[in-house]
């Protein structure tokens, strides 16, 4: 009889070989074997795990767990199966017993930074990567991994020294590129945001010029968006188009095309047209409070609508999403097999709901997947990818000649573009006036805060001494940390009265809302979500609105309503108008009725399904 030790060296040959299924195969004449030992039995587990059969693997992982229970290796490698499974506090638990075993493993303590940082733990992700690159410091995924950690946080010469170092040990193509595309987020001046942009455009031609660079998978390689770029008050659509271009240039397989496009014949076969809606945040996120009543309401007879998400999350807004009445799509998060998923449902139209805040979508609409594919404002920016067809906007937010700063054909339609539902704990607001202290609230997150920012708030402290500025802590501590940095230089003097607010549920910001005297908008980047929030409370919004439609959705609103006492034209303007609300109680309540007795015609806005349902038809005529 042929011993178990036999087959288990045969296995682990095969193994290393990459022959995973053939081990597979060798271990199943064993695996019930009583002389198993528990090395046998984790071994066994990184084989099912390789085959892709993670329960089995979590199973025989656990049992060598059991029996060795201070096995530093036992442990990570069960970790890494919970992690495979999405068991996320699992995998957190077994990282962090095994690095009390082991407290120098780099690949447990990089591991357990990611989890950490998933869950915005920032700080204890960010010593996870620092103590694993301490104990390995020629480890090139924590390297990388804490460059993508500080650019997020917006340390962006940490990130490009920590991706320079990690190109040092290993020259990815993403990390070239990753390092080359880093910005700030929370920006100290105006010009540092000249600086970073013209840093921008130097790597940008030495990219081009790089025969060498390519990419295979960009999603995985390079990971990330050029996100930042929209927040710097600034045109846009050349650097947008250049890092489009050599995206096209470097990786190939960007440009898919779906089988059917060839042949398609728009309106041979009779019928609506077919549209897919798509989005990584169809859960309760912005995009979707944006968009669902669009998606939902669009009539069938005229439409008919598919729904594609890259979400894997389940609440009650993904629920109403994954419930309607259309057809739902889950993707595969493999950018490959997500262009298949879609190209197999052979639409008529791809409307992209937002691109360029992550990274799958906007990767995703280099290819042509459908005939037509537009995108809309659910991140304020052309994306300037030449298969992007349409940027469906506003007109109540577009200024003249808005049709030059987009690569897509720019179509506006008349009146609101959004059709939102009015939350339902501002239904029947009072405004109450409990004290005379002045609260004044600006909701954005903080990487809104252009430094243009700073005279504003700073001109209203100086001359309402009884008030404060309230602003809400960032997903990332070190924007704050940043920002508050920022205001002890511009705002020395008053800096004390900007307080910054922990973040809250959506009762402790309704509330807010409703306490809020008056609320700030940022230039160059409008609220947009906050806003419609702010005049469902009847609360006034001061604005200055901006070069590009991005800077203009408050200013959109408040032309819906036909109120513009708020809306200044310049600076000296935005501080008077702001100062005028706190001081006047007239005034302030004047806006304040005209807020309560218009702001319906800002919700439920059914018009803007019709027209939409409209720009489908007509696209689908012109093409």
């Amino acid at each position: 009889m042929i011993s178990t030790k036999y087959f288990y060296k045969q296995a682990i040959a095969f193994f290393r070989a990459k022959n995973f299924e053939k081990a597979n195969i060798i271990i199943s004449k064993v695996i019930d074997n009583s002389d198993i030992t528990p090395s046998m039995l984790a071994d066994f587990g990184v084989i099912k795990r390789a085959a892709g059969e993670l329960i089995v693997a979590r199973n025989y992982l656990s049992r060598a767990v059991k029996k060795v229970p201070e096995n530093a290796d036992f442990l990570y490698n069960l970790a890494l199966v919970c992690g495979d499974l999405n068991e996320i506090e699992e995998a957190e638990k077994y990282y962090e017993m095994a690095l009390l075993i082991n407290p120098g493993m780099p690949a447990a303590l990089n591991n357990l930074g990611n989890i950490k940082k998933a869950a915005h733990n920032i700080l204890d992700a960010r010593r996870c990567y620092e103590e694993a690159i301490k104990n390995q410091p020629e480890y090139f995924q924590a390297h990388k991994n804490l460059a993508d950690l500080m650019e997020a946080s917006g340390f962006d010469k940490m990130a490009i020294s920590s991706f320079t170092r990690a190109i040092h040990i290993k020259p990815q193509p993403g990390s070239v590129i990753r390092k080359a595309l880093t910005l700030p987020l929370i920006f100290n001046s105006k010009e540092e945001i000249f600086d970073s942009r013209e840093r921008l455009k130097i790597e940008l031609d030495r990219l081009k010029n790089d025969k060498k660079l390519s990419l295979e998978d960009p999603v995985i390689e390079v990971g990330s968006t050029n996100f930042s770029l929209a927040y710097h008050g600034l045109e846009d659509l050349s650097l947008q188009k250049e890092i489009s271009s050599l995206y096209q240039k470097i990786c190939p397989s960007l440009n898919f095309r779906a089988p059917h496009i060839d042949d398609w014949m728009p309106g041979l076969e009779g019928g609506a047209p077919r549209v897919g809606f798509i989005s990584s945040f169809f859960h309760e996120h912005t995009i979707t409070k944006l968009n669902i009543n669009l998606i939902n309401g669009l009539p069938k007879s005229r439409i008919e609508v598919v729904i594609f998400s890259f979400s894997n999350i389940k609440d009650l807004w993904s629920e109403k999403i994954r419930k309607s009445e259309h057809k739902f799509v889950p993707l595969n998060k493999n950018l490959d097999l997500a262009r298949k998923q879609i190209s197999e449902e052979m639409l008529d139209i791809l409307y992209f709901t937002d691109i360029g805040m992550e990274p799958l979508t906007y990767f995703l609409a280099f290819s042509r997947i459908a005939p037509i594919q537009c995108v809309t404002w659910g991140h304020p920016v052309t994306t300037g990818i030449s298969n992007i067809d349409y940027f469906i906007s506003s007109s109540l937010a577009e200024p003249k000649n808005a049709d030059l700063e987009y690569s897509e054909k720019l179509l506006s339609i008349d009146g609101m573009l959004n059709c939102v539902t009015k939350p339902i704990q501002y239904r029947n607001v009072s405004r109450v006036k409990k004290s005379q202290e002045i609260k004044i609230v600006c909701p954005q997150s903080l990487f809104k805060f252009h430094p243009d920012i700073d005279p504003l708030i700073g001109g209203i402290l100086r001359a309402v001494p009884n008030a404060e500025v309230h602003i809400i802590d960032g997903l990332n501590p070190y924007w704050s940390i940043l920002l508050k940095k920022r205001f002890l230089k511009s705002l020395s003097d008053v800096s004390d009265r900007v307080k910054i607010l922990p973040r809250m549920d959506n009762n402790g910001y309704s509330q807010l809302m409703q306490s809020a005297d008056v609320v700030l908008d940022t230039p160059h980047f409008s609220g947009g979500l906050t806003s419609l929030e702010a005049f469902a409370a009847s609360t006034p919004i001061v604005t200055i609105p901006g070069k590009f439609m991005r800077g203009r959705v408050t200013l959109a609103m408040y032309r819906q309503m036909g109120i513009l006492d708020c809306v200044a034209n310049d600076r000296k303007e935005y501080v008077d108008v702001a100062v005028r609300l706190c001081l006047d109680q007239n005034f302030h309540e004047v806006v304040s009725s005209k807020i309560r007795e218009s702001h319906d015609r800002i919700f439920d806005n059914r018009k803007t399904i019709d027209k939409h349902a409209r720009i489908f038809e007509k696209a689908m005529f012109e093409s």
